[in-house]
């Protein structure tokens, strides 16, 4: 089931034109991944201390309409793909109380071993967690961005 996470847009995220540089999405990305872990059900930083790192290993983007300084912006994020050693997840930003989506994208991760950064099984490393996050993929599944 996705997730929604808010963010108003600082003047220091914005271009000279007052538009939201492009390199901001990808971390306000990283947030919404972060609340959505955390509504699962797991702080990411509970994962990383019980051995479990999610290292990215790919994103895209794709720039629709321009958000501005002030807006009040919604990211919206659900696993587009869940296996036992990769997550994928996507995303869509909308300005709060509009329906038409500015931006989209999509972030890819493998499970590694934080001490090792060797990959691992995750449905291994944290069964119970997986579980919960394989329902909550097929929950994205069913109302696919």
């Amino acid at each position: 089931m996705a997730n929604i996470t808010e963010i108003t847009v600082r003047y220091a995220e914005t271009d000279c034109m007052g538009v939201v540089h492009h390199a901001v999405y990808p971390v306000w990305f990283e947030v919404a991944r972060t609340d959505y872990i955390k509504a699962a059900g797991m702080s990411y930083a509970e994962m990383e201390k019980k051995g479990v790192m999610l290292p990215v290993t790919g994103i895209s983007c794709r720039y629709r309409l321009p958000a501005k300084y002030d807006d009040v912006l919604l990211i919206e994020a659900r696993i587009s793909r869940l296996t036992p050693a990769r997550i994928e997840f996507e995303y869509a930003v909308t300005r709060k109380g509009e329906s038409e989506v500015l931006t989209t994208g999509t972030s890819s991760h493998g499970f590694v071993d934080s001490q090792t950064f060797h990959p691992l099984n995750f449905k291994k490393a944290m069964p119970e967690f997986y579980e919960l996050m394989e329902k909550r993929a097929e929950l994205d599944k069913q109302v696919a961005l």
